[in-house]
């Protein structure tokens, strides 16, 4: 009796200090994956000197052994690009699943030294171009977007987590049969409501029981546009006398963000949170999730407050819009737009009947459709089909002897 060979998948991604949503995909598709069919690993990109990189031990929490990090000193490190060569090769890698620019690039350039298939999931930088040129970093993003774009052709299949991407990339010569739509998704009986730990969670930062608390999930960099959130929170201090907010996540723009609620004479009502390694407790505490960006894919912040039961007011941006049913599921208003954001966050504290509503529906539609497990099995069916076409990996490439 023959036994079919596994096929081996390294993901690859870089990233600085805790991550983000991504982090939390490729960690719990490890944990996921049909391991009877898929040797699966993960290999990380990180700056020899960031003290914030935390995913190491985040990997082993969840019982991951299959992590390695490969230090950088530059932006482009030849060093770093060497030992993953190293690794795909030790590994006899099958398929590198690349996340975000830098690593689509490292793949596509290596596969010239390694015959492997080439997948990347194009995450929330490669949604929609509203609202680009307004990033504070936007000439930066935009070369590194233009890379990457660029270079997508060449994959043998790019997963896009909102259907919202195709048209931005399409215009970059991917063929349409390697597009495919794979949804975001999390493990909806992990986040599972507890509001005594939400009770212990407030008592913890000293918020009173009856304030109202309005709160953000994620990185603090320029597409979550925290200056609009913040901007919001001070008109709704305007209305009413006892709302608390909060933030949970870190990044580049905290100082500026700390600076702009002393601006706004809002400091004592707004609560930097940090990096938190369980979010479920913020969540548990929060009357209202605000998600404010202007770019997005479909953040797992949106999914995880859905299935915790949490009203939400969002950003009718990208994977946002396609994932819920304004009205329905969440309140849905206009980008950068202050007193709509704020309007949106009235509806709900003045009507109990509707957060109610919002987040019993929220939390049925995570459970039917946005199931890890469901995903995990398209993910592995995309896997499958790639490493039955022959006609790339062969002619990409090339023998370098050793």
């Amino acid at each position: 009796m023959s036994l079919t060979k596994k096929i081996n998948v390294l993901h690859l991604r870089s990233c600085r200090g805790s991550g983000g949503g991504p982090e939390k995909t490729i960690l719990f598709s490890i944990k996921e994956v049909d391991s009877a069919r898929f040797e699966m690993s993960v290999a990380y990109l990180k700056s020899r000197h960031d003290p914030g990189f935390d995913l190491d031990n985040r990997a082993k929490a969840l019982g991951i052994e299959a992590f390695v990090t490969i230090d950088e000193d530059y932006k482009c490190d030849i060093a770093a690009m060497k030992k993953l060569l190293k690794l795909l090769r030790d590994k006899r890698i099958d398929i590198l699943h690349c996340h975000c620019y830098k690593s689509d690039l490292y793949g596509f350039i290596l596969s010239r030294y390694h015959p492997m298939k080439l997948v990347t999931t194009a995450h929330g930088p490669l949604a929609s171009l509203r609202y680009f040129w307004a990033s504070r970093n936007w000439r930066v993003r935009y070369v590194y977007d233009q890379i990457d774009l660029r270079i997508l052709k060449h994959f043998d299949a790019v997963l896009m987590v909102s259907e919202s991407m195709r048209e931005t990339i399409s215009k970059y010569h991917v063929p349409a049969d390697k597009l495919v739509w794979v949804k975001n998704a999390i493990d909806a009986a992990h986040f599972c409501a507890d509001r005594q730990r939400g009770i212990s969670f407030r008592n913890r930062l000293g918020i009173p029981l009856d304030a109202p608390v309005i709160g953000a999930v994620g990185r603090l960099n320029g597409e979550k546009d925290y200056p609009n959130f913040l901007a919001a929170a001070k008109l709704l201090l305007e209305r009413y006398d006892n709302l608390v907010f909060t933030i949970a996540g870190t990044g580049s723009l905290e100082d500026s963000l700390r600076l702009q609620t002393r601006r706004l004479g809002i400091s004592d009502k707004v609560h930097f949170l940090g990096h938190q390694p369980d979010v479920r407790p913020v969540y548990d505490m929060l009357d209202v999730y605000v998600l404010s960006s202007t770019r997005e894919g479909l953040p797992n912040t949106v999914l995880e407050a859905m299935a915790m039961e949490v009203p939400i007011v969002s950003t009718d941006v990208d994977g946002v819009a396609e994932a819920v049913c304004g009205g329905t599921e969440a309140i849905l208003v206009p980008a950068r737009n202050a007193r709509l954001l704020a309007d949106g966050v009235s509806r709900v504290l003045d009507d109990p009947q509707l957060a109610s509503h919002l987040c019993r529906t929220a939390r049925d539609k995570v459970c039917n459709s946005f199931s890890f497990a469901s995903r995990m099995r398209q993910v592995e069916s995309i896997y499958s089909r790639v490493m039955a076409d022959e006609s790339v990996a062969n002619t990409r490439a090339v023998r370098i002897a050793q």
